[in-house]
């Protein structure tokens, strides 16, 4: 009759034998690890802590569960965290002038908390928060956003949604989102923004392109002002008119601004000379 040479048994061979046991060193040693260290997690034989399935499906719950997305805003106290790929400039945003920063390093667009103050526009409450690390290495977390802001470039309105946080320098940072929505492009070397529009391209010069310096006026922002006017600098209120008018009937006269038609023993009708410096 068949014997099995494993456990030296009449009625089956060893090829056929259902219980082999393990004859291999290496194996049997290997086993024996795996077997005997366990998973310092769950406890369970047969995997290390590291191929724990428990960790795993607590990772995908907190991922699932958390979404406090880790954004980074760049050039909060600078020009960037890389000033060569960057563009600053004066732009009215909501019919305020703003001091903006086109930074596609920051995933999302900001406004200042002292410039949003101006904005009417209420906040709308998101869903879950932002974890967003400043320049300095602070994180902090942002669940609001103005939604529908305007922005004015070259006479052309751009629709742009914000989140308010603190700001050093600039009264908004426009990022990447807004970028890619209007595939607009940033030339590095010129300063100055491409932005695709209908038949054309328009062209948006920053503060340090050689056009910019040239024809934009040196004009600062609201928010600016204030700080001007807290810090004790002089302000002066200056009417300019036309000097080529025909009928002299359409001139603004004193009395016609208003105001400044309360004070016109203060206001001469005509000026000796520049004010004083």
């Amino acid at each position: 009759p068949p014997k099995c040479n494993n456990y030296k048994r009449v009625g089956h061979l060893t090829k056929d034998c259902r219980s082999r046991p393990a004859n291999n060193n290496n194996n049997h040693r290997n086993n024996n690890n795996q077997q005997g260290n366990g998973c310092f997690e769950c406890g369970a034989q047969g995997h290390f802590k590291r191929n724990c399935p428990k960790l795993k499906n607590n990772d995908r719950s907190n991922q699932s569960g958390n979404d406090r997305a880790p954004l980074r805003v760049y050039a909060v106290r600078n020009a960037g965290a890389n000033p060569d790929n960057v563009v600053a400039g004066t732009f009215l945003l909501n019919d305020r002038y703003a001091y903006i920063l086109f930074d596609p390093g920051a995933d999302r667009s900001f406004v200042s908390t002292a410039f949003s103050s101006q904005i009417d526009i209420a906040p709308s409450t998101l869903d879950h928060y932002y974890d967003v690390e400043l320049a300095g290495g602070r994180i902090i977390g942002l669940n609001t956003i103005l939604k529908g802001c305007t922005l004015n470039l070259l006479n052309h309105t751009f629709n742009i949604h914000l989140m308010p946080i603190e700001l050093g320098s600039f009264d908004a940072i426009i990022s990447m989102d807004w970028l890619a929505d209007y595939q607009a492009v940033i030339v590095c070397a010129e300063k100055i923004i491409c932005i695709p529009w209908r038949n054309e391209t328009l062209i948006i010069h920053g503060d340090e392109s050689n056009q910019g310096n040239v024809t934009r006026l040196n004009i600062i922002s609201s928010t600016k002002t204030q700080k001007y006017m807290l810090k004790g600098f002089p302000i002066f209120l200056a009417h300019i008119t036309a000097t080529e008018v025909e009928d002299n009937s359409e001139k603004k006269r004193l009395e016609d601004v208003p105001i400044v038609q309360e004070f016109s023993d203060v206001f001469p009708k005509d000026l000796p000379g520049l004010p004083p410096t």
